[in-house]
C-alpha cells in the first residue's frame, strides 16, 4: 500500500471568480467630461440686498442717521431739533408723495 503524503500533494483552493466580474471588461463607450459651472461672483451686499430684510433694516439705519445729525446739529437746543426734524419730515412726506405720484402715472401709462 503506498501511503501518501498529505502535506505535499493537498494545495491550496482555488477562489472562482464571479460571472459578472468586472475586472477584465474595458469599456468602448466614449466617456465625456462634464462642464463644471462657473463660479458666480456674489458680494455679500449684493446678496443681503436681495433679500427682504433689506428694505426695513436700511430704513430704519436712515431713520436713527437723519436723527442722530439733527441731535449733533441742534446742540442740545430742543426748539432747535424739533425745527430740524419738522423740517425733515416735510421734505421726506413731499417726496414721498411726489414718487407716488409718478409711480401711479407710469403705471396708467403702461395699461394704455
Amino acid at each position: 500500500m503506498a501511503t501518501r503524503s498529505n502535506s505535499s500533494s493537498r494545495q491550496a483552493p482555488q477562489r472562482k471568480k464571479p460571472a459578472n466580474s468586472n475586472s477584465n471588461r474595458t469599456t468602448t463607450r466614449k466617456t465625456t467630461t462634464r462642464k463644471q459651472p462657473e463660479p458666480v461672483n456674489v458680494s455679500y451686499f449684493d446678496a443681503f440686498r436681495k433679500s427682504k430684510f433689506f428694505w426695513p433694516l436700511a430704513t430704519i439705519l436712515i431713520i436713527v442717521v437723519g436723527v442722530l445729525l439733527d441731535i449733533l446739529f441742534a446742540w442740545n437746543n430742543y426748539d432747535r431739533f424739533f425745527l430740524i426734524l419738522g423740517i425733515e419730515l416735510i421734505l421726506v412726506a413731499i417726496a414721498w408723495i411726489v414718487m407716488l405720484l409718478l409711480s401711479l402715472g407710469s403705471e396708467v401709462m403702461s395699461e394704455d
